[in-house]
């Protein structure tokens, strides 16, 4: 409805040829279906489970309605388009003619198009009365079985599911004994306070959400003598706002989720037998170290025979939903708090993530343009000065910070170039996730309820099938996890025609007919490499596409049809390879892509322009991402739109492009975010002597340069939020680190010197200041020099990673200064060997904040 409704508008106010009589229905429907989004949202409101039965298939109705009228409405828009181009053209024709000489007769293409533009106000005339009418019985079944707020008020309230583990002994907890050592010390601890006010610690944790800080506060304003108020909350958001002191609950440890899962099960941990400590082991891994899914699933298997096949069996029907047991309802109950405590909007959101598999690593900007391009986000709330991708931004932290989704700061995966990396948030920003099996299980549900998404997983069974009624529903967005499923009868081809996303999982050796969808907006593929050019035919077919991702694309050129895809926002082939091979190989682009004047983003790796196609005509991209070579680099500087660039140097020399480089980089005016990588070895790629001066994020990790640039300064990158430099110098001067000191918005930095000895040359002084460092939350530094942070340097910063390129002797750290960073929260020490680690952690066994620490050695050869 969040998309409907403008476009409804748009139709009204548009250039659209529209008879008198369809203008009016299209104002009868527009308001009808204000009232129908007002119900639906208070719908929306109430826990699904206190919906009266009526009112959800109600609600579905409206749902199913309305995708309905979202199609045809696209579909006359496009058109509409499409007939406007004819009338250009016949203009063009037209004047070429009379250039000429030639006094033009009416052409049969002219006729043609009358009879179009006719039969097309026909047809919407049409499907506007099909619509009023369905529109019309769907109120009129609302009155009849009198559907009104009140059935959507819950009668019944249940006594919190959790009451019970807060009346459970002290000495029963599992797991404990370092949170409450950690906590009490941080209530004790002496902050420099005044003891006349209250100190205020919020715990983040998994199982709780409250959101009424603002209120309770008023009863406790005036506390004296030093209080300690103790808030607690899964919303990040809300714990910061309560207090600066948030301590975040981290899920158990292996040891200790084991002791727990065994305690609530056998007598100890050593009476597990032995043929169940591997199933047990899955089951703890699946659990994510949450007491609450530990301790519901082992009460559920208390019940079962000790047996390896039974307790399989459990660890299997858990995550698909099939267990029928109290203990597995209450932590579903428990979940869904959270889930009902959520705006409509991040309800769809979330509920998007049903389509992925157990333990998906799901990127972030994928799962952001799949919500583009469904029309989760949409310009109604779009805060002046936001763009689109950035409200998907905050939808994405805000899941993260109400513990919905897992942030992922380390993991494997497959690269453009098809090595494995290390997938980390090297720029302070978290770029995947994962979805915790209970969660994932609970939204499962719930997606299947509200026919949100069809899945079917490899042996043909469809996700939450048991919970669906008898009737036949349309699907609306369909996710095959390796399944082989065949489409081929025509009764399976007609369920895809409303189907408005696909994504398939595992390799794609088969893949349903792309001329029975009618309606997609989404295509995501994730593994191609078994495909070849049959599997994209009738690609001509999507013309409501928006987004198109083809992971490890295995052909070498794309589709000519593909220009005929005249929706196109998003197109993503990275990682383009051959099967059974990690190396990248270039696709070729043909003439037609140019016709794709909607492509907001393409991301690809190497590439290769059919002769005479220009990158640098497609007007409208914003975002590119690909691999550099001479012609690319040269189209980029005509691309004034462009806000995001990140180009990969790879086979060829960097320094024969160095000058394109800086020509086509200082004409983009509009960008914000520019990123320069080199995928052979680290060497000087560009010494840029101007950038542009709106620059949010600069990330040049590869880049050794000779000089300090001129450019970072307060008054050049003014707007700068992050920034990642190499310097080709083993010393930074004091002048270099106050003008990194005076950016403004600097959130992120990551500063690394050229490596020159192993001996501790000097220290690097970072002192107090008014505008020092100011908004910094987040600094990695990779040196020789070793730094001594000062009382109140770098008043906000969270997070802290050194790698310190010499061989520490005792004494070596007494001036580093950790105990002045008073907001702290998360510190990594790199250091050179083994004796240097054992000097680390001698220095800090008596660091008095609550920063979780951690050591590494780095060997050095």
């Amino acid at each position: 409805m969040n998309t409907l409704l403008p476009k409804l508008g748009e139709l009204l106010v548009g250039e659209y040829k529209l008879q008198k009589g369809v203008k009016g229905e299209i104002e009868e429907l527009e308001k009808e279906l204000k009232g129908m989004t007002a119900a639906l949202h208070k719908v929306a409101e109430t826990p699904v489970d206190q919906l009266d039965q009526q009112v959800k298939i109600w609600a579905s109705e409206v749902r199913e309605l309305s995708y309905d009228i979202e199609d045809a409405i696209d579909t006359f828009m496009l058109n509409e388009v499409r007939e406007l181009s004819y009338d250009i053209e016949d203009a063009i024709d037209t004047f070429m003619l009379k250039c000429k000489g030639h006094e033009p007769a009416t052409s049969f293409k002219k006729v043609t198009n009358l009879f179009n533009k006719f039969k097309t106000n026909h047809q919407i005339h049409g499907v506007m009365k099909d619509i009023m009418d369905q529109v019309k019985k769907v109120s009129e079944r609302r009155d009849r079985y009198i559907v009104d707020d009140n059935a959507a008020r819950p009668t019944v309230v249940d006594v919190d599911s959790r009451l019970e583990a807060m009346y459970r002994k002290a000495t029963e907890l599992i797991g404990i004994s370092k949170p409450k050592n950690e906590l009490t010390k941080q209530l004790l601890e002496y902050d420099g306070s005044s003891s006349q006010q209250s100190n205020i610690i919020s715990i983040a944790h998994d199982d709780s959400y409250r959101d009424a800080w603002d209120t309770i506060k008023l009863a406790v304003q005036d506390a004296k003598l030093g209080s300690k108020i103790i808030v607690t909350t899964r919303n990040k958001v809300v714990a910061e706002h309560a207090g600066s002191g948030v301590y975040e609950m981290k899920p158990l440890s292996d040891d200790d989720s084991r002791q727990l899962f065994c305690k609530r099960i056998f007598d100890s941990n050593d009476d597990c037998p032995a043929d169940l400590c591997g199933v047990t082991e899955k089951i703890l891994k699946k659990c994510g170290g949450v007491p609450l899914a530990i301790i519901t699933t082992a009460c559920l298997l208390a019940s079962k025979p000790r047996n390896s096949e039974e307790w399989d069996k459990v660890n299997k029907s858990i995550s698909l939903g099939l267990e029928n047991n109290l203990d597995v309802d209450k932590m579903r109950k428990i979940l869904s708090l959270s889930y009902n405590d959520l705006p409509f909007h991040l309800k769809t959101c979330l509920l998007s993530l049903s389509k992925y598999p157990e333990d998906e690593l799901i990127r972030k900007d994928v799962l952001i343009w799949g919500w583009l391009a469904e029309g989760f986000i949409t310009d109604e709330t779009r805060p002046v000065g936001t763009s689109l991708q950035e409200i998907g931004e905050s939808y994405f932290n805000e899941l993260i910070n109400r513990s919905l989704i897992q942030p992922m700061s380390e993991d494997n995966f497959w690269d453009e170039d098809g090595k494995v990396h290390v997938f980390w948030d090297e720029d302070g920003k978290v770029h995947a996730c994962k979805v915790h099996d209970m969660v994932l299980e609970l939204i499962n549900q719930l997606s299947v309820e509200e026919d949100f998404v069809t899945t079917y997983l490899s042996d043909g069974q469809q996700t939450g099938k048991h919970t669906c009624t008898a009737q036949k529903k349309k699907i609306r967005r369909l996710s095959l996890h390796n399944s082989n499923k065949s489409y081929a009868s025509p009764e399976a081809r007609e369920q895809l025609s409303k189907v408005r996303s696909i994504t398939i999982f595992g390799k794609v050796d088969s893949i349903p007919p792309l001329s029975s969808f009618h309606v997609l907006r989404v295509l995501q593929l994730e593994d191609c490499s078994g495909m070849d050019k049959n599997h994209l035919n009738h690609l001509d077919k999507l013309r409501l596409l928006r987004f198109l991702r083809l992971g490890h694309y295995s052909a070498t050129e794309l589709p000519e049809s593909i220009g005929k895809l005249e929706s196109l926002e998003t197109l993503d082939i990275r990682g383009a390879r051959k099967p059974s091979s990690f190396k990248s190989h270039k696709v070729l682009f043909p003439m037609s892509f140019a016709k794709l004047r909607k492509l907001l983003r393409l991301y690809a790796g190497r590439v290769k322009l059919a002769q005479g196609l220009m990158l640098g005509n497609m007007k409208s991209l914003q975002e590119l991402v690909i691999e550099a070579t001479r012609k690319v680099i040269k189209e980029i500087g005509n691309l004034t739109e462009l806000r995001t660039l990140r180009i990969v140097f790879g086979s060829e020399k960097t320094f024969e492009l160095k000058e394109s480089i800086q020509t086509s980089i200082q004409r983009l005016t509009n960008l914000q975010d520019l990123d320069l990588r080199n995928n052979i070895s680290f060497e000087e790629i560009i010494d840029m002597q101007q950038v542009p001066s709106g620059l949010q994020r600069l990330f040049m990790p590869d880049s050794f340069m000779k000089a300090f640039p001129c450019w970072i300064n307060s008054l050049m990158l003014s707007h700068l939020t992050t920034l990642s430099i190499c310097l080709d110098f083993e010393y930074l001067q004091s002048d270099h680190l106050d003008r990194l000191a005076e950016l403004p918005s600097l959130r992120f930095l990551r500063l690394q010197l050229a490596f020159v000895s192993e001996q501790l040359q000097e220290k690097l002084t970072i002192h107090r200041g008014a505008c020092a460092f100011r908004s910094l939350k987040d600094f990695q530094f990779y040196s020789s020099m070793m730094p001594s942070f000062q009382p109140g340097a770098m008043p906000h910063l969270e997070r802290l990673y050194l790698s310190i390129w010499t061989r520490l002797r005792r004494g070596g750290l007494n001036d580093l200064g950790l105990e002045n960073l008073y907001s702290l929260r998360h510190a990594t020490i790199y250091s050179f060997d083994d004796d240097s680690k054992a000097v680390i952690e001698e220095a800090l066994k008596d660091y008095p904040n609550q920063a979780a620490l951690k050591i590494q050695s780095m060997m050095m050869n």
